[in-house]
């Protein structure tokens, strides 16, 4: 089957990432998630289609199995799919980049004519993120961009079987934001469109939902790793499920619990506690620090403290005593400032951090807070809210000396 990637967008709601890198670059775990995705293809024909800024690896690059189109500009999915018209074939399937586990249905969406689309159960306030259809007699007839609307039971997700011919009518069309998904409907309306029920596909549209993809790369690795039994010794407590890279270091007094993997060349110091965590390659997690629920990307040192529930790039320096704040004192969900602002719906966030940062001793960051890559907060200072790229970010504190 031949299987179209789009991977050319801007991917606004992920900063600090999309500075760096589209989504779908970002390594987490042992590789980035589209190299991950690509792997769960073997044995078909992808069709790549990139923007200028992005930079592929030399795996993906080499690899003849794989086309490559460039979008100069993030026009949508309409003028993505109409780039590819000289490469797919009849039929093919088009994926986000970022379905690391799309091997696990393939065989469903194959098997389904074209044109048709992927869909789940619809949850509350899917309408914000997905188009919502309504099916009559096992065909969609009416889908709906952003709007929730009497009847329409399912939301679409980002899985599609289409045929060249929907290419004709794309390049007919207007062009504007939501021209694919217009097309859509207007098949639905007149002759219905197939549908497959998809369930458990990881969903990236903002930088938080980065969390949610944990489970999915824990288990590509755990498909290719060789798990050792619980470990013991010198006070050190690894538990089954945790799977460790080559040369990690682990100091004394560790425990390392839950659906955990820690990458090459990790150090994990001593009295240190890792839960359900993705530490990348070449990290250090320094003296008495706790880590749950979070991604440590590559050549991050921490000294030491508390990272709950928080998402670090590469490359950053956390003095001692970083301390992340991941819930808030009422309990209720946690916004992030991207855009207008967005309600990620959790009640467990901390930091998300981009690429470069360092921080003094003894800061703390509040739950949701965003750090812009290349920025370095001070000694003894608390941030909340949104810090820019690049910033320097320090609170003034003045000694008083007085004769005693």
């Amino acid at each position: 089957m031949q299987i179209l990637i789009l991977a050319a967008g801007e991917s606004s709601r992920f900063w600090p990432f999309s500075e760096i890198c589209h989504k779908s670059l970002l390594k987490v775990g042992e590789k980035t998630l589209l190299e991950q995705t690509i792997e769960g293809l073997k044995g078909h024909e992808v069709v790549l289609v990139i923007n200028k800024k992005t930079t592929l690896s030399d795996e993906i690059v080499k690899n003849n199995n794989i086309k490559i189109i460039l979008q100069d500009e993030p026009k949508g999915m309409a003028d993505a799919i109409i780039k590819s018209k000289s490469i797919v074939k009849d039929e093919f399937l088009v994926i986000m980049p970022y379905y690391i586990n799309i091997k696990e249905h393939l065989q469903k969406l194959i098997k389904t004519g074209a044109p048709a689309v992927a869909v789940k159960k619809y949850e509350e306030e899917d309408e914000k993120t997905h188009g919502i259809a309504k099916i009559e007699k096992n065909k969609i007839v009416e889908i709906r961009e952003k709007e929730k609307f009497n009847g329409a039971e399912n939301s679409i997700i980002g899985v599609y079987k289409l045929n060249k011919g929907i290419i004709s009518r794309l390049e007919k069309a207007q062009n504007s934001k939501y021209t694919f998904e217009n097309i859509l409907n207007e098949i639905a309306k007149k002759d219905g469109l197939n549908y497959f029920e998809l369930e458990g596909l990881p969903s990236l549209k903002y930088v938080s939902d980065l969390l949610s993809i944990k489970k999915f790369v824990y288990s590509n690795v755990k498909q290719k790793r060789k798990i050792e039994k619980t470990v013991k010794k010198n006070n050190v407590f690894i538990e089954t499920s945790v799977i460790l890279g080559k040369n990690v270091k682990i100091g004394n007094n560790v425990s390392i619990k839950g659906e955990t993997y820690v990458g090459d060349n990790s150090f994990i110091g001593d009295n240190s506690l890792i839960r359900d965590s993705i530490i990348g390659e070449n990290a250090e997690i320094g003296f008495g620090t706790e880590i749950a629920r979070s991604i440590i990307m590559d050549n991050t040192h921490i000294h030491s403290g508390f990272v709950g529930d928080s998402i670090i790039g590469q490359n950053c320096r956390l003095g001692a005593n970083f301390i992340t704040g991941n819930r808030r004192i009422d309990r209720k969900t946690i916004k992030i400032e991207i855009k207008e602002g967005y309600d990620t719906e959790l009640t467990r966030l901390g930091a998300i951090m981009g690429y470069n940062v360092k921080t003094g001793i003894n800061t703390s960051v509040m739950p949701g807070t965003l750090i812009g890559n290349g920025s370095i907060i001070g000694s003894n200072t608390e941030v909340k809210g949104r810090v820019e790229s690049n910033k320097l970010v320090y609170s003034k504190k003045e000694n008083v000396e007085k004769q005693i």
